[in-house]
C-alpha cells in the first residue's frame, strides 16, 4: 500500500460520496474528504496567487492559530460564486467541526467554475466521511479530491523522529506560481509557526512552483502543511533536515502531477545552469516550460533546438546567444550556434524517454534551476473540451 498523509501519526481521513459534480458521466469514486487531527495543529499554507480566488480560498486564508483539519470536495471549485459561495464553504467547515466535535477546519474545493456547490450533496458526503473517519488509508483520501487525474497522489518519507506524508491532485490548469491544485501534507514533528512557514515556502519554490502542464492558474489552487508535534522536536539547528525531508515528499508529488498532466506522454525535466542568479535560471526555465512550440516538439519526439534556444531569449534575461549552450539527453545540439550531432539518434532518445533531460548552459555564472514540465498533445484539447460533459 502506497502511504500518504494518512499514514501520519496524529491524522485520520474518512471519504464520502455525494455526487457533487454535474455529468452525465457518472463517476465511481469519493469526492469528499475530511482530514481529522488527533488535536489542534500548528499549520502554514500558501495560496493561488490569480487575483480571481474561490470561495474556499478566501475562507481560509483568513484562518489563524491552530486548526482541526481539512475537508474538501472535487466536482465544483465553488469560485466566482459569490457571497453564496463564501456562505457554503464556511458553512462546510462549520458542519464539518460540528460533526467531529473539533475545532477549525481548513477548506478547499476543486473541479467546474462559477456553479453554486449542491449544498444537500456536500452535507450529505461531509456526514459520511466523518462517519468513515479512520477508514481511508493510502491512496484513497488523494482519490477523492481527484478530477481529470488518472491516478491518486501520495508520497510518504520516514525520518529519524518524525514523519512527512502529503497527498495532492491535479492533472489541467497547472502553471501555479505558488502551489498547485490542492496539495495537503502533514507531519507529526514538533515544529513552531515562523519555522513551519519557512519551511513551506522554502519547499515549495523548488517543488509546486516549479512545474507547469498548460500554462494556467488556477483560482482553487492551495497547499496545507499541518504538524500535529507527536514526534521530533524540530528547532533552528534540525531545520535544515527537516526542510529537506518536506521537499522530497513535495518534489514527488510536484513530479506525480506533471507525470499525470492532461494527455500528457512525456515529462521533460528542464534544467538552466551556469546562470547569474536563480532568479535568472528560473525565468529562463520557465519561458522553455510554457512554450507550446516547445511542448509539441516534445510530443513530437522532435529535437528541434531552435524552438528551445528561441524560448530561452525570450524569457528576456540577457543571455548571450554566442556562450550559451544546449543539450537533449547527452546530445549536444548547440554551443554558440548549431554543431554536428545525428538527428534520428536524438529523435530515437527522446522517443525511448517517458523523461526527457533538457540541459541549458548560459555559461554567465554558477547558479541553476530545474523546471519540470510536459508534452502537450491532441488528448489535452479532446479532455478539456469535453470538461463539463
Amino acid at each position: 500500500m502506497k502511504k500518504g498523509i494518512a499514514e501520519v501519526p496524529g491524522f485520520k481521513c474518512g471519504v464520502g460520496f455525494g455526487g457533487i459534480k454535474k455529468t452525465e458521466k457518472k463517476l465511481n469514486r469519493p469526492d469528499t474528504l475530511v482530514i481529522v487531527t488527533e488535536r489542534p495543529a500548528d499549520f502554514s499554507a500558501v495560496f493561488t496567487t490569480n487575483d480571481v480566488k474561490a470561495a474556499p480560498i478566501k475562507v481560509s486564508m483568513e484562518v489563524k492559530g491552530k486548526v482541526s483539519g481539512i475537508v474538501a470536495n472535487s466536482g465544483n471549485a465553488n469560485a466566482c460564486t459569490g457571497e453564496r459561495g463564501i456562505a457554503d464553504a464556511v458553512e462546510m467547515a462549520k458542519l464539518t467541526s460540528q460533526l467531529t466535535g473539533k475545532g477549525r477546519f481548513l477548506v478547499a474545493s476543486t473541479g467546474v467554475i462559477g456553479e453554486p456547490l449542491p449544498m444537500d450533496k456536500v452535507r450529505r458526503a461531509i456526514a459520511e466521511a466523518v462517519k468513515n473517519l479512520g477508514k481511508a488509508k493510502g491512496e484513497e483520501p488523494a482519490r477523492a479530491i481527484m478530477t481529470t487525474d488518472t491516478f491518486p497522489k501520495t508520497a510518504f518519507k520516514e525520518a529519524d523522529g518524525f514523519v512527512v506524508g502529503g497527498i495532492t491532485k491535479g492533472a489541467g490548469m497547472i502553471d501555479p506560481s505558488m502551489a498547485t491544485m490542492l496539495a495537503f501534507i502533514g507531519t507529526d514533528a514538533k515544529v513552531e509557526p515562523e519555522l513551519l512557514d519557512r519551511a513551506l515556502k522554502e519547499a515549495n519554490e523548488e517543488s509546486f512552483n516549479a512545474i507547469t502542464v498548460d500554462g494556467d492558474m488556477s483560482t482553487n489552487d492551495c497547499v496545507f502543511l499541518l504538524s500535529t508535534g507527536l514526534g521530533r522536536d524540530i528547532g533552528k539547528e534540525e531545520y535544515s533536515y527537516f526542510v529537506e525531508v518536506l521537499k522530497e515528499v513535495m518534489k514527488s508529488l510536484a513530479y506525480q502531477i506533471v507525470k499525470d498532466g492532461e494527455g500528457a506522454t512525456k515529462v521533460a525535466r528542464i534544467k538552466v545552469l551556469g546562470a547569474r542568479n536563480k532568479e535568472q535560471a528560473r525565468r529562463v526555465a520557465r519561458k522553455i516550460a510554457l512554450s507550446p512550440l516547445v511542448k509539441t516538439a516534445l510530443f513530437g519526439c522532435d529535437p528541434n533546438w531552435g524552438r528551445i534556444i528561441a524560448a530561452a531569449g525570450a524569457a528576456r534575461e540577457g543571455i548571450v546567444e554566442e556562450k550559451t549552450e544546449l543539450k537533449i539527453g547527452k546530445y549536444l545540439l548547440f554551443k554558440g550556434g548549431r554543431v554536428e550531432y545525428r538527428e534520428e539518434e536524438v529523435s530515437q532518445y527522446m522517443k525511448n524517454s517517458e523523461e526527457i533531460e533538457i540541459e541549458v548552459n548560459l555559461n554567465l555564472g554558477s547558479e541553476s534551476f530545474t523546471y519540470l514540465t510536459c508534452d502537450l498533445t491532441y488528448d489535452y484539447v479532446r479532455i478539456n473540451a469535453e470538461y463539463r460533459t
